[in-house]
């Protein structure tokens, strides 16, 4: 038996209706050069999609959210929301969603929030075959948000999101359903403090850490110490890893609001930025703005300059691929190459420079490197915020030259990447050259099938400085899932090998490593081909002033050697990851999802 109804307050929200916004947040929406004109929005365009006998049946069940009668007549803009609870990351998503939701609201349209929880590249690496499932949930999280967004029919969509694979996802998502729209980027966190030194630290810090409890040169204490004091809140890990590059590369594209690629994740900046995109988004809508009409081919061109002057991670290279395949545009593997010969390194961040990305970010983030780089830029292109990237820069100052170099005086005259090829790569390999000063090497081959057992070599002291460690079978088919090796070169550094040894593997490798180490090698060993072949004691030669790398066997060797080789393939199952390996294309092109 139910209780007693209670007596409606005035001012109190009528049940079954949401409540309005605060005062205070009115008034920030009359302040917001993004709210959307007083007065009538348009209806839904679902409204006008749907079969007039089923619309009442579809707003009814609406109303049954708790969405008001006027609520479902208003622009329905989807919220994608990355929040969960396995990630430091993603701690704060939840309160950006909710300003995001508000700014929504204030401009006269209706958010409706849905929920897909991104991997974290760092807490999956520990998983059995590390993270082979990180790049495969790229593609599964852009096909979930493709459905639910064309099934609700929303009007408009705004994404959430922070971490490697989150951020791709969302950008892959945004042009596949080319809705008027936004990223909202989860900016960078905090540096943590360690118990050991004074520098800065962060999560990756525990690898070497661990090699250095094995010499005994740092206790257990010490060890659990680091391990409560690396991450301290919400926002990609806060060095140029692949979360941040992708951030940068969202925001240099015109897809995301200035600032929020680095803002800090834990701070009032971004929420603001949120509350602002919420207005943004119902604006878009009303000019029916089409992320397809702002990631053109220059916003493109203009995402891989900024990606490689900030020494950005080479997954970029994979990411980016996939995006211009999904917005048909044209960019190959060269072109990455080309790019970074043509764009100076600008940016002094981890780990390949001195500062963390909270430096980075006070010196002026992205729109101070996009203004350094203006005149190298396509600024024709429009943005979400700018009739043209030239008109949104006018009023940018310059950046801290000290983080933030100028074009003519740059930390080095080429960018982060440089794209080799040979008869170990015929295909291609990519090498982050930001992270090393090494441009030549040669020596014998150490081959081991995976990144643990290599991981097990470095530490029981069997490598040795001048040979070449090739990790194979980490390919997108081979894994499958195209692990990220994380370990391996870590642990070189930590023992002083990261330039005396190089690293050879088809799989990823993290934005944040340094050292001799190519990544990508295509053909990869899950299929016929050089690196399948390679034995220990081959002679590898890497040469990147020449953009090669060559293993050096006569050619009728290796011929004989690829026709009778088996090619390397990790156990796959009979569930994602068996569907990936039957649709998944080469890194060279992405590593994108073809159906047969």
């Amino acid at each position: 038996m139910s209780g007693p109804r209670k007596r409606q307050r005035p001012g109190q929200p009528v049940p079954g209706e949401l409540a309005p916004p605060p005062a205070h947040e009115k008034a920030s929406a009359a302040r917001s050069p993004f709210r959307a004109a007083d007065g009538p929005t348009r209806p839904p365009r679902g409204d006008a999609q749907s079969p007039s006998f089923l619309l009442g049946f579809r707003r009814a069940l609406y109303r049954g959210v708790g969405y008001s009668r006027d609520e479902v007549r208003r622009p329905l803009i989807g919220v994608a929301n990355s929040w969960g609870e396995i990630s430091p990351a993603t701690k704060h998503l939840n309160r950006l969603t909710e300003q995001v939701k508000a700014g929504i609201r204030e401009a006269d349209g209706t958010p409706m929030e849905f929920v897909l929880s991104g991997l974290c590249d760092g807490t999956c690496a520990a998983a059995p075959g590390f993270n082979r499932y990180n790049l495969p949930w790229r593609d599964i999280a852009a096909s979930y948000i493709e459905a639910v967004a064309r099934a609700n029919m929303f009007d408009g969509l705004v994404l959430v999101g922070v971490c490697d694979e989150v951020v791709p996802a969302h950008l892959l998502a945004a042009l596949r359903v080319d809705l008027p729209g936004l990223l909202v980027l989860g900016g960078s966190m905090e540096p943590g403090r360690s118990p050991l030194h004074d520098d800065p630290v962060w999560a990756g810090e525990m690898t070497s850490a661990y090699a250095r409890v094995q010499d005994g040169s740092v206790s257990q204490a010490q060890y659990e110490a680091l391990e409560a004091s690396c991450c301290t809140g919400g926002g990609a890990c806060g060095v140029m890893g692949t979360a941040v590059t992708m951030q940068v590369f969202a925001e240099a594209a015109g897809l995301a609001l200035p600032g929020s690629a680095t803002a800090p994740g834990g701070g009032l900046e971004l929420e603001q930025l949120a509350l602002e995109a919420g207005h943004l988004a119902v604006a878009l809508v009303e000019q029916d703005l089409r992320p397809s009409a702002v990631l053109t081919q220059g916003a493109l061109e203009n995402a891989v300059r900024a990606t490689v002057a900030v020494g950005g991670s080479t997954c970029a290279i994979l990411h980016a691929l996939a995006l211009a395949d999904e917005a048909s545009l044209s960019l190959e593997l060269d072109d990455f190459d080309r790019l970074s010969r043509a764009t100076p390194w600008l940016v002094d961040v981890l780990p390949s420079g001195r500062l963390a990305v909270a430096d980075y970010h006070c010196a002026g983030g992205v729109p101070a490197t996009l203004k350094a780089l203006a005149p190298v830029l396509d600024r024709e292109v429009r943005t979400i915020v700018a009739p043209s990237l030239g008109e949104q820069l006018a009023g940018v100052p310059a950046g801290d030259p000290r983080v933030i170099r100028p074009l003519d005086d740059p930390l080095a005259a080429e960018g982060a990447f440089a794209i080799l090829r040979g008869t170990l790569a015929p295909g291609g390999a990519v090498f982050k050259q930001s992270g090393s000063g090494v441009r030549t090497f040669r020596g014998p081959a150490r081959v081991f099938a995976d990144e643990e057992v290599a991981g097990e070599a470095i530490l029981a002291g069997e490598i040795e400085g001048g040979e070449v460690l090739v990790v194979r079978g980490s390919g997108p088919k081979g894994a499958p899932g195209m692990p990220c090796l994380y370990g391996s070169v870590w642990l070189l550094k930590s023992l002083g090998l990261d330039d005396r040894v190089a690293l050879i593997t088809d799989g990823r490798l993290s934005g944040t490593i340094r050292g001799l180490a190519l990544a990508h090698l295509s053909p990869e060993a899950g299929e016929p081909g050089p690196l399948a072949v390679v034995r220990d004691g081959d002679e590898i030669v890497i040469d990147v002033e020449a953009r090669r790398v060559d293993l050096l066997l006569p050619k009728g060797e290796l011929e004989a050697r690829v026709a009778s080789c088996r090619p390397a393939a990790g156990d796959a199952g009979r569930g994602a990851l068996a569907q990936y390996r039957a649709l998944v294309g080469p890194a060279e092109e992405g590593a994108v999802l073809r159906v047969q």
